[in-house]
Formats: structure tokens, sequence, C-alpha cells
């Protein structure tokens, strides 16, 4: 450290070798965002084309096992034998023969696990695997074929009751000579085909894999497996397996995203959820691989970067010392001179700048000798002139510091005005919007209407039991004109209801535009701050004696969300929004005010723009504007620091841009501009 400040040369080469490792770090890091961003978009379109091309083959695969499963039913043979079967006909000659049949068939079918054929009571009485003969299977998750529905992957995905694994299970229907049906020949497929369907040749790189997942869990609580037998039997998932993507597609949602999977690995990944099936098609490649030629990338960057930088550095060095070598001779002179040997003269090593500094600075030698006895004689006065002055300053600094106490004081003083003014704008809406207190009405609305839509119903059935009442009820209802009541009663109700929903929207208004609550930046809607602010100035904007309404076009485009201050933004709103009423209102030459909203996207800006059709400003006060203290207004009705603060707000608390445009006689239009 001590080598640094007190060697120039250290210092050059130090601080350039510095600032470009900075460089070369800087370039190094943003070419490694933008590779990473431009590849994140290509692995994205690769998982989903390689989920999509998975799901195709999935579906084209389990319509082949439907057809073949319903061919085998269709077979002659095999048909007859169940029927007789079914009909207990030769039990035992006919169970062998079907036997041997089914054996035959599945031995040519990989993607069969078992083939079976149960009665009506679910008993098995024929099947490939001797062992489940004369068991009882439940039925109702199997999974009907007919020829009609051989279209797309539709199955019943559940949890074996005898082995706790997965299944899924393609039925078709055995119907006698009669048409009613006898019993079902059923099939399991093979999930472990369905797994190696979804696995090969993903085409994702050597971590990038494809994995169909579903739930074999009870109504209370959720278990995912795999859809294969073997990778669910591998102890490390004989819990099941859990991942965000999982839990989403279970849900019925499809996406993409960063996240950790189920070996808790950090991958990107997309996810879907295969319709009406309560099953998951899941593709995903680690992050690792994924950016992996961004990470190259940056690296080489980074190499070649270093590399340069010495070399530079080591240029950097050899040209410091040609440059320093002189410097060091002036230093030398100067320390002597600074003992008071003022017959020291620096040497002149070159004609460049440093040579120039070298003779400059034996003249000053020159001179100081010359001035050093004049220096002497005038050292008493200076002193006490010194003194003098310095005494002035600090009184005037003490009054400057007092001067610029006060005025901070009454700029304090006036933004608070401001802010007391925009809050009677609030109150004066809430007062001429809300008469009576909301809360009792809208709390008590639903429990009357449940109430006279029960007295109603209980009216209508006592009609129905009791349709010739006594004269006197009779007459009552003809004096009350019930049936009118009836009908108009519910309508009463609702108007009411809609009443206070109405005075309900007011106050959520109000707390929308004041934001109270809100004094750190957000993500907000910038319409919904606009059109609460329009709301509570609805009032000055309907036609009064004297003035005629005020109509507002909005043309809103879509707008993402922003980060922003919501209740500043929303005294620029309110700020804009009543200088354009107060223009029109003093505008005896408009005949029918306008004030026209505008919200678009441009680049990388949020443009909104608010425009009146009044007379303008005067070319000779428009630059006056956003000047504090500056306003057109009749004295009392505005202190000339609305535009001024809403400048801050937009330039200095959220650096966008406020622009004001007018023309006499067109009116006068302002610009805010926000970054995204």
């Amino acid at each position: 450290m001590k080598s640094w400040k007190k060697s120039l040369l250290i210092q050059l080469v130090g601080s350039f070798l510095l600032l470009s490792l900075v460089i070369v770090s800087l370039v190094g890091s943003v070419a490694f965002y933008q590779a990473k961003t431009s590849l994140k978009q290509s692995v994205f379109d690769r998982l989903s084309s390689a989920a999509s091309l998975k799901e195709q083959e999935l579906n084209r695969w389990a319509r082949d096992q439907s057809l073949t499963v319903l061919s085998l039913a269709q077979l002659p043979e095999i048909r007859s034998q169940a029927e007789a079967l079914l009909s207990n006909s030769d039990v035992e000659s006919n169970q062998s023969l079907l036997q041997e049949s089914l054996t035959a068939f599945i031995k040519h079918q990989t993607g069969l696990k078992e083939i079976f054929i149960v009665s009506r009571s679910g008993r098995v009485l024929a099947s490939t695997d001797p062992t489940q003969i004369g068991l009882y299977k439940p039925l109702v998750q199997y999974s009907l074929v007919t020829p009609d529905s051989t279209e797309g992957f539709i199955s019943n995905f559940y949890r074996s009751p005898e082995t706790g694994q997965p299944k899924i299970t393609f039925a078709i229907p055995l119907l006698n000579a009669e048409n009613k049906q006898q019993g079902i020949l059923a099939a399991h497929l093979n999930l472990d085909r369905i797994d190696q369907i979804i696995r090969q040749s993903t085409g994702l790189g050597s971590t990038g894999e494809t994995y169909l997942v579903g739930n074999v869990g009870s109504s209370l609580s959720s278990r995912y497996v795999f859809i294969s037998s073997k990778q669910s039997n591998l102890k490390e998932f004989s819990e099941g397996i859990e991942s965000w993507s999982i839990k989403e597609a279970m849900q019925g949602k499809n996406g993409r995203g960063f996240y950790r999977n189920y070996r808790d690995t950090p991958v990107i990944g997309v996810y879907y959820a295969l319709p009406g099936q309560d099953l998951a098609l899941i593709a995903e490649q680690t992050e690792a691989e994924a950016f992996n030629p961004a990470r190259k990338l940056a690296i080489s960057i980074l190499i070649s970067g270093l590399f340069l930088s010495s070399l530079m550095a080591v240029g950097m060095l050899i040209l410091g010392r040609q440059i320093v070598k002189p410097i060091k001779a002036i230093a030398q002179t100067a320390r002597l001179v600074s003992t008071g040997d003022l017959n020291q003269t620096a040497p002149v090593l070159s004609n460049n700048e440093i040579g120039a500094l070298a003779c400059t600075f034996n003249q000053m030698i020159k001179q100081l000798r010359l001035s050093y006895q004049q220096l002497a004689d005038y050292s008493h006065t200076l002193e006490e002139n010194v003194e003098q002055r310095t005494q002035e300053i600090r009184y005037k600094n003490q009054d400057l510091e007092a001067t610029l106490k006060e005025l901070k004081k009454a700029q304090t003083k006036l933004v608070q005005q401001e802010k007391m003014a925009s809050l009677g704008q609030l109150v004066a809406g809430i007062a001429h919007e809300i008469n009576n207190p909301v809360n009792f009405i809208y709390g008590n609305v639903e429990p009357a209407y449940e109430y006279a839509q029960d007295l109603l119903n209980l009216i209508r059935l006592y009609q129905q039991h009791y349709p010739h009442p006594s004269q006197e009820i009779i007459d009552e209802i003809d004096e009350i004109d019930l049936a009118f009541i009836q009908e108009d009663f519910m309508q009463l109700l609702n108007s009411m209801k809609d009443g206070s929903e109405r005075i309900k929207d007011i106050v959520l208004s109000l707390r929308n535009f004041s934001r109270l609550d809100e004094s750190e930046q957000k993500q907000v809607d910038i319409h919904q701050g606009i059109d609460s602010s329009l709301r509570l100035l609805q009032n000055r904007l309907k036609a009064q004696s004297g003035q005629v309404e005020i109509k507002v076009n909005k043309q809103y485009s879509q707008l993402p969300l922003i980060n922003c201050y919501p209740s500043q933004l929303n005294q620029v709103y309110m700020n804009l929004l009543s200088n354009a009423i107060d223009a029109l209102q003093q505008d005896d030459q408009v005949i029918n005010p306008e004030i026209n909203i505008c919200t678009t996207v441009i680049n990388n800006h949020i443009e909104i723009r608010i425009a009146d059709n009044g007379s303008g400003i005067k070319p000779e006060i428009l630059e006056q504007i956003f000047d504090p203290f500056f306003t057109t207004k009749p004295v009392g009705k505005g202190t000339g620091l609305g535009l001024s603060i809403s400048y801050q707000i937009i330039v200095e608390k959220h650096k966008g841009q406020l622009l004001c445009y007018s023309k006499r006689g067109k009116g006068t239009e302002f610009r805010i501009k926000l970054p995204i």
C-alpha cells in the first residue's frame, strides 16, 4: 500500500491493469448474461418440442394397444371360447383352450403385460398369468375400449390393490347373441414399455430427460410416482417423487421454468398435464448443461481479456518509466527548493509537456527568489487582512445558513399545502358520493334477500296447498297487490345491493388513489391509478350550473405492471387531470370540452398522454410551467407547486420524463414516459 501511494509508475500501471480487469469482467458478465438469455428460449423450445413429440408417440402407442386389444376381442376363436366359458359350458376345456390362445397372442405383444377374462362379478376366469385365475378384481378402474374410443390416450391410471404399483388397464365388454354383457376381456399395459417410449432418444443432451408421472395417493394425500414398475420399485423413489413442476402439472397446469427436479438438481424444464388422465409429462435438462455454451464463451472472453491486459500492462510499464523519469527529477528539485534552497534548477530532459513543466518550474523558482523578500514585507499586513476577511466570511456564512433554513421551511410548508389541497379534493369527492353508512346497508342486504326469498317461497306453498283461502285473505291480497310485491320486491333488494356496491367501489377508488400504506416501490397497474383519479374527479366532470359536462375519452393499450411509488404517481394524475379540468372550465370558447387519455408501450418505456381541447398555453409562459411557485391561476386557487412536484416525482423519483406540448387554439398535452 505504501509503494502504491508513493510510486506514480505503480499507480499508472496498476490503475490501467485494474481498469482492464474491470472492463474484461464486465464484458464477460454481459456476454454470459446475453448468451444465457438467448439460450433460455432455445432450450425451452427444444424441451417443449421433445415433450410434444413424446406425447404424440405415447398417444400413438396407446391407440395401437387399444386396437390390438380390440382386434383380439373380435377374433372369432376368442369370442366363441370366451362366450362358452362365460356361459359355464364345459368350463375346464374352454378355459384351457382360451388360456392357450391368450398366451400365444401375448408372446408377440410387448406392449401388453397380462390379458385376462373376468365375469360380470369380477372373477378372473382365464388369464395369461395363471396365478390370477379365480381371483376377484374391481371393474370400475378399467378403461373401456370401443371402436369409437381409440383416438387419443384415454385411460384410467390407478394403483393396483395387490402390488400397490401403478397400472393402466384396457377393457372390452363381451356380449352374447342377445347383445347383453356376459363379461369383460381386459389387458394390463406394460408400463415399462411406456417409460421406454417416453425416455428413449430425447435429443436433450446427456442430462436431458422426459418422463411420465402419475398420482397413486389417496384423496387425503398425494403420492407421485413414475409410470414404470422398474422406476417405482427403486429404493431411491420408494416413497414417491416430488418437485415443483410435478405439483403444478398434477394440478392441471401447463408451464415452464427454472426449479429443482425430483433429484434436487437445478434444471430448466417444461411440464404438461395430460387432459383427463391424472398424468403429467415432464421434459427437463440441467441448468449446468443447458447454459454450458454461455459459460464457455464468458471464460474464453475472460482468458483473452486477461492475456491482452497483461501485454498492455507490460507496454504501459515501459512507457511509464519514460514518463516518470523527468518527473522524478523535477520532484527532487522541488524537495530541495522546499528546504529553502532557491538556487536549484530542474533538468530539462525533453521538449514535451514534461519539459515545458520543468522550464515553468525553473521560472517559478526564479520568481520565488524575487518574491521572497516582498512576501516577508507583506506578511504582517496580509495576516491582518486575512483575519478580517475570514471574520466577514464567517458572518456571511451564518446569514446564508439561516436563510437556507428559512427557505427549506417555506418549501416544506408549501408542499404540505399542496398535499392538503389534494386531500381536500378527495374529501369533497367522498362527501358527494357517500350519504348513508354503507356497511350497515351492504351487510344486511344479503340476509334480507334470503329472508324475502324464504317468505315468498312460503307464500307460494300456501297458495299451492290452500288454493281457496277465506274472503278476508282474498281481500287483503287484492288490497296489497300481492302479485306485484312478489315480482317487484326482489328487484327492489337487488337495486339496494347494487347501490351499496357502488358506494363500496367509490371508497375502494379513494383507497387506490391515496395508497397511504404503500411508501415503497411496488408493481402496480397504471390504468387502475388513472381510473381511481377519474372516479374521484367525477363530480367535477359532470355538468353543473353554468358548466357543461367534460367528456373523458380513454384509449388504453395492454400495459405491463411496473415498479413505482403508486401514491406519488396518483398525485401526478390528479394534478394533471385537475389542471385540465380547470383549463376547460375557465375557457368559454370550448363548446364540447374533452379530455383524452392514451396509454401505449414504446420501446422500453410506458407513455401516458393526457390532453385537453382547450385554448392551449401561451408560448411565452410554456417554458416556465415546471418552475416552482409559477401559476396562472387567481390568488388562492393554486400554489404553483403542482406541476413542479409532478416533474420531480416523474423525473427524479421514477427516472422518467414529463413533457408538455401546447398550441394556441388546439389544446395542451402532457406526456409521461416511465421506464419498464
